[in-house]
């Protein structure tokens, strides 16, 4: 059995992630088994497990008897090698530690038969840094999920085989999900890789007092047509899930406004955090729950098309954009596609991209100034300048990296199901 066939998957962390992976497999017809090395955390998965069914439920994306059936396939296990017992699939999901995930990754290729795929969600850490632990590379690659989001990054390893790699695009496509296979491993993958950059420059925004919280999101939303901004979508996350992601950046030393940013960033999260806001789930974040201001009608009404927010996050939106397609790591469609199916907008930082005119956004770029790294300023504008030099202005020329007046990405299917 290969693990794109249902049966036994093993997930290690019994955290946010772990659970919400396990919920997905188990949703598909899939056996899940839940491992932690705390059986405290384990006592809670059963109440993880059922907040995000009913989440799902409440949506419209599951039927409360299919969460139930979901839930019976759902065991827990505190013994490593019984929760291993019969899986085809491991997927890691603990704490960004890379000494400990190295451990568990050496414990796991000696645990596991031959034909195991193990797989690594890790958010911040790289292929590159854990598949060497492994003494069968083959068998390893990053199976990277979205929460809310059914988009998958599949990073293959130098090691891993075309077999293991095409396993993994057929187990997404069992849970009904879409598979983004990366050229090359890049830190944040696809999608991280974008909305990181955003939120930072939302909340700089705030911080040096350029816009209010609310007008930031009412810019993005203006964009993007999106039904909440930056902040909002940092409630969604859980504001100490976005503390913790910033807290445990390494320090860089040698770019000391990259330090600036983190400590900014901490002493504007902090006191949100440490007073209980932790977003949607609590009730309260940057905005109050069930009733945000963000969802009332007139939020936006007379706010302007564009701003100096809207600048600044449009900016480090396609910056990173074209940063990420510069560097070979996805193509351009690819980036829409990812980014589309992660946020259900209609459309991606390339249709943006185009909407606004590539020598327009040359400029803008120049005005906002480098949002993907002063170091990365010939990649981003090269990537623009490449398609002006194809004659390729953008949707107003009839072409730029769509081709108009009908693009790909407002046709049925552009995003679909299955592998990208």
């Amino acid at each position: 059995m290969r693990p794109g066939d249902p049966g036994h998957v093993c997930f290690i962390g019994a955290g946010t992630m772990g659970c919400y992976n396990a919920l997905l497999a188990s949703l598909a017809g899939y056996d899940a088994v839940i491992y932690d090395i705390s059986r405290e955390t384990l006592f809670g998965v059963p109440q993880t497990i059922s907040a995000m069914g009913a989440q799902m439920v409440a949506a419209g994306l599951q039927d409360t008897d299919a969460v139930e059936v979901a839930k019976s396939r759902i065991a827990t296990q505190h013994d490593l090698t019984a929760a291993l017992y019969g899986a085809k699939l491991v997927s890691e999901s603990i704490f960004e530690n890379l000494e400990v995930k190295r451990e568990l990754f050496a414990d796991l290729d000696g645990r596991c038969r031959s034909d195991v795929i193990i797989t690594t969600n890790s958010s911040s850490l790289m292929v590159s840094d854990i598949e060497d632990a492994l003494g069968d590379g083959s068998r390893f690659a990053a199976l990277h999920s979205h929460l809310g989001a059914m988009l998958f990054d599949i990073v293959p390893g130098p090691r891993t085989a075309p077999g293991t790699t095409a396993a993994l695009k057929e187990y997404v496509s069992n849970l009904g999900g879409i598979s983004l296979v990366l050229n090359k491993e890049n830190k944040g993958y696809v999608f991280n890789a974008m909305i990181g950059p955003v939120l930072a420059t939302a909340m700089l925004q705030v911080i040096d007092g350029a816009a209010s919280m609310e007008d930031v999101d009412r810019a993005w939303m203006k964009r993007t047509g999106s039904p909440m901004g930056p902040f909002g979508m940092m409630d969604l996350f859980g504001t100490a899930l976005i503390y913790d992601s910033w807290k445990h950046r390494p320090a860089m030393p040698d770019q000391p406004l990259m330090d600036l940013m983190k400590r900014k960033v901490l002493s504007f999260l902090a006191p949100i955090v440490g007073t209980g806001r932790l977003g949607m789930k609590s009730g309260h974040g940057f905005y109050t729950y069930p009733d945000p201001a963000y969802s009332r009608p007139g939020f936006l009404n007379g706010y302007p098309e564009t701003s100096g927010a809207d600048y600044a996050l449009t900016s480090a939106w396609t910056q990173n954009a074209a940063l990420i397609a510069a560097n070979d790591v996805a193509e351009p469609h690819d980036i829409d596609r990812a980014w589309i199916a992660a946020t259900r907008q209609a459309k991606g930082p390339f249709a943006i991209l185009d909407d606004i005119g590539l020598e327009r956004a040359l400029t803008l770029f120049a005005v906002t100034g480098p949002l993907a790294g002063i170091e990365n300023i010939a990649k981003v504008s090269g990537c623009l300048l490449g398609k002006l030099g194809e004659g390729c202005p953008g949707a107003a020329g009839g072409k730029g990296f769509y081709d108009y007046p009908e693009p790909a990405y407002a046709e049925a299917g552009f995003v679909g199901g299955g592998a990208i």
